[in-house]
């Protein structure tokens, strides 16, 4: 995470501000990336550090400081919440994907860990990612700020690529119980008996035995911007997402009321 955490402060430290939101095609090319080597003993533009000697890479760095701009983070908050002197935090993986996932001290950014293919998905579909999360305010779309590579120089270790992304879970109100949703009931229900249910759990479909009510235009607005979101995942030819729904209880004897599971275990298609 020392590397991580270098990089990063490297590359935020060094970069301006973006002057407009209006990108060229060429910063979208997926060949528009920037390597820097950081040796142990620092160089004219890296600082000395503890670590081996690793080569860091920028995948298209000017749309993700662009997209930073549009999201309104805070290069130095920024760089604090990555690289401060507290630890990140290693999670679970949630998912199949074997994927390693990083919480910032402060909640704000998850990292994950990628795959090359992975890294070239989200690459092909950067173009169309920009345009969307620029028309729409109320995107319910991962929130994408950096995209990065780490190689140790001249060791037999594979690059380690990564994402940061905003941490939906970040709130002032503690989130109780959390699920995501794919809108389908084959294997959509969590393996844990109630009583090892906790908020770090991440429930299913057929764990999900409430209502939701919003006010008659929320529920508009939320249902449009739900197709709006699926026909751009549809487009870039997406299958694999769902809806992450965090959920806050004001009466605290809910979180643990058995009423809000289903007394079932059907599993059905």
């Amino acid at each position: 995470m020392l590397n991580l955490q270098l990089g990063i402060r490297h590359a935020v430290g060094r970069q301006s501000a973006p002057t407009s939101l209006d990108l060229k095609s060429s910063a979208f090319d997926p060949k528009e990336k920037v390597w820097t080597r950081f040796p142990p003993e620092g160089s004219k533009h890296t600082p000395p550090h503890q670590s081996c000697d690793f080569r860091w890479k920028d995948y298209c760095p000017l749309v993700f400081r662009t997209l930073r701009k549009l999201f309104d983070v805070d290069p130095a908050d920024y760089m604090i919440s990555i690289c401060g002197d507290d630890a990140l935090l290693e999670l679970s993986s949630p998912g199949k994907s074997g994927s390693f996932f990083y919480l910032t001290n402060d909640d704000k950014y998850m990292i994950k860990t990628m795959k090359k293919a992975e890294v070239k998905v989200l690459l092909r579909m950067l173009p169309a990612y920009y345009k969307h999360v620029r028309n729409y305010d109320n995107t319910l779309i991962t929130k994408f700020f950096g995209l990065h590579c780490v190689k140790i120089t001249g060791g037999i270790q594979k690059k380690v690529r990564f994402v940061i992304m905003g941490n939906l879970f970040c709130s002032r109100y503690s989130i109780h119980r959390r699920f995501d949703l794919k809108g389908s009931s084959l294997g959509r229900m969590t393996d844990k008996p109630l009583d090892q249910i906790d908020e770090t759990t991440t429930l299913k479909d057929l764990d999900l035995n409430f209502i939701f009510r919003l006010a008659g235009s929320w529920f508009q607005e939320f249902c449009r911007q739900v197709d709006r979101d699926c026909e751009l995942l549809e487009q870039e030819r997406i299958m694999d997402y769902s809806l992450l729904v965090g959920v806050h209880f004001k009466d605290r004897s809910l979180i643990y009321s058995s009423s809000f599971f289903p007394s079932y275990r059907q599993r059905q298609c």
